[in-house]
């Protein structure tokens, strides 16, 4: 546990953020890496012992000043060697290049509530009752672009998450569920996608509740000929199917083994956040089959209130040890969990008040990178909405 803290102020260079403006629909912006100073906030922690890893402080730098309004949703793609992320109410996608401090954004026309890799240089990003693909693929092979929406919808919530509009004079149709939108989203170890829908009214008790669904291919892949140079992951109709129910707050996601379980046997656990229910649930797993053992839930951290001491549990990431990251909203700190015993490890403050979620990435995968969201006032963080670089010594993803 944290016994005590000490902040220590130090500059680096970063993206001045300069925006550069392209013609096109959907619209498209590339910020330009420039020179400026930015804070980098060193915390010196008194750890447990056992997690020390040679006692090191975690450094924490900007590295992108975004402005998100809701930042969301971190991934890091391995094969464009950048970190995708969305800005939710901002209605955007944000594609980072660590290597020349680059970031591609493409504007969505909605709310997006997070991103996935997909095949080739392609991401899914869940809007509010769709699935939409973006192309980074470049004319040369291995050339990245700044990102095109493709046209047509790649998935769409199934009828139970609809209702009926009645239309005078016309047949009754289908519109999503007023209030409601994707939120968190995450692939499995296989590749499978998960994502969750919300309520914006979760917070009201008698508010109807959203759910959990994994997207599952009904029809056999296809040449890709066949399909107009698209290749889909799922076939040409993917389904989403509802894998857990009664969720407030669907956010954040990670899978692992149990304790003794060797590193070559698949994995079989799914760890998972319902931010209302501040805690961390654990299922069992089949990594096969993607299904998840229901009647296997149990809690493993349970996460103090802000009033507490601690936070709302937002976004979760997980390291190569098994601890679990989780961005604890409204506290300025990212909280670094052991899922065995509950018990919190490490807690790394951030130069501002509103983490929303953290991956690994880079090369080594030893860059934690955080989310945040928007503050307002004159008590706001100078860097509010940014993208953060955690590094610790001895963890990596």
């Amino acid at each position: 546990r944290i016994l005590a803290q000490r902040l220590v102020w130090g500059v680096v260079s970063f993206p001045s953020g300069a925006m550069v403006g392209k013609d096109g629909s959907p619209s498209k912006r590339q910020r330009v890496g420039g020179s400026a100073i930015a804070a980098v906030l060193l915390l010196s922690a008194c750890l447990s012992p056992h997690r020390a890893a040679g006692g090191a402080a975690p450094t924490v730098t900007l590295a992108l000043d975004s402005k998100c309004i809701l930042g969301e949703s971190p991934v890091w793609d391995a094969k464009m060697r950048r970190l995708h992320f969305v800005d939710i109410n901002g209605k955007l996608l944000h594609s980072f290049d660590p290597k020349s401090s680059k970031c591609s954004t493409v504007d969505m026309g909605e709310e997006v509530g997070c991103v996935v890799p997909y095949k080739k240089q392609r991401v899914l990003v869940a809007g509010v009752s769709q699935v939409w693909q973006v192309d980074f693929k470049g004319k040369k092979d291995g050339e990245t672009t700044d990102g095109t929406l493709l046209p047509g919808h790649f998935a769409i919530v199934p009828e139970s998450e609809m209702e009926a509009m009645d239309n005078p004079g016309e047949d009754p149709s289908l519109q999503a569920l007023p209030g409601f939108r994707f939120n968190d989203g995450k692939c499995d170890p296989q590749g499978r996608f998960l994502v969750g829908t919300m309520n914006k009214d979760w917070r009201d008790p008698a508010a109807r509740k959203g759910r959990l669904f994994r997207m599952v291919e009904p029809l056999p892949l296809r040449n890709e000929d066949d399909l107009d140079g698209i290749v889909h992951q799922y076939g040409p109709n993917p389904v989403l199917k509802p894998i857990i129910s009664e969720v407030t707050l669907s956010n954040g996601m990670a899978w692992g083994r149990s304790k003794g379980r060797d590193a070559a046997l698949p994995y079989d656990l799914f760890y998972f956040i319902d931010s209302a229910k501040q805690t961390v649930d654990v299922f069992g797993y089949d990594d096969e089959s993607g299904d998840i053992d229901l009647g296997s839930r149990k809690t493993v951290v349970e996460v103090p209130t802000l009033e507490e001491g601690g936070g709302v549990p937002d976004g979760m990431t997980i390291d190569s040890e098994g601890m679990l990251w989780v961005a604890l909203g409204e506290s300025g700190s990212v909280a670094r969990y052991d899922p065995g015993t509950g018990e919190e490890l490490m807690r790394v403050k951030l130069p501002v008040k509103r983490p929303t979620a953290c991956t690994f990435g880079g090369d080594d995968l030893c860059d934690l990178y955080v989310t945040t969201r928007e503050e307002k006032g004159e008590a706001a963080s100078e860097h509010w909405g940014g993208l953060f670089r955690v590094r610790v010594e001895g963890v990596k993803g």
